[in-house]
């Protein structure tokens, strides 16, 4: 039931984003590097497509990484997740002071993880939009987490945020996000992973601003894909183009 729930509203995406061009976007291209991985060669090269967007009943997010591996190859990677937003289908305002939307939103994971089954999963769950005039966004998700190679059922949390600040004459952009998984969710243990993402604006020095960002990335996860025990830090180099 939730696999059909979660492609029907995929399906209604698709349908309304053919019939109605959105009122904005977002999308980047990022450019990664990093030495200090887990489960495999300790340095790898990523590249991550990452798009945002409106429809006529809400919004649709999607990002893809292309992971370079120097054992087995090139690891690909992808997520999607549209959801149907409170203001959007009513065109009202959320009558609750703290919160700016409320939303379904539902979601496909999937990738070709190396040495291991192709990975796929579905979620469906809700999600809220929070009222902070510091950030230009700061949402939570809880959803429930299926992968086709578990048998059971869990819970994926996930705070995502996103600012802009200056420092003197600095502009940086500060993004993330963090996701929690049952034991269920995995099959084995649960797990937790964030990257944060901390960017300096190249171009707000030659008036061309949000244009191109450099900094770095910390990708922080705990019993990676389940494993008992298994912690990777990894630092990364980036660079990031919007466009």
């Amino acid at each position: 039931m939730m696999k059909l729930t979660a492609f029907g509203l995929l399906l209604l995406v698709f349908t309304q984003a053919s019939a109605e061009p959105p009122s904005w976007r977002s999308s980047n291209i990022q450019f990664l590097h990093g030495n200090q991985y887990e489960l495999g060669p300790k340095t790898r090269e990523s590249i991550t497509l990452e798009h945002a967007s409106s429809w006529r009943y809400g919004e649709s997010y999607f990002f893809s990484n292309i992971f370079n591996r120097r054992d087995v190859g090139t690891e690909f990677y992808a997520e999607f997740y549209p959801r149907l937003t409170w203001k959007s289908v009513t065109k009202q305002d959320l009558p609750v002071a703290m919160l700016d939307d409320i939303s379904i939103v539902a979601g496909i994971n999937t990738g070709n993880l190396p040495r291991n089954d192709p990975f796929t999963a579905y979620l469906l769950g809700l999600g809220v939009k929070f009222k902070a005039p510091a950030m230009d966004y700061l949402k939570l998700d809880v959803m429930t987490f299926k992968s086709e190679n578990v048998k059971t059922t869990g819970i994926q949390v996930s705070p995502i945020w996103g600012m802009k600040f200056n420092l003197g004459k600095h502009l940086f952009l500060f993004k993330g996000f963090l996701d929690w998984q049952s034991a269920k969710a995995t099959g084995q243990k649960a797990t937790l992973l964030t990257q944060p993402q901390l960017l300096l604006d190249i171009g707000h020095y030659w008036q061309h601003d949000n244009q191109l960002y450099a900094g770095i990335e910390y990708s922080y996860w705990y019993n990676k894909l389940g494993l008992d025990g298994v912690i990777e830090r990894v630092p990364q180099a980036m660079i990031l183009i919007p466009f």
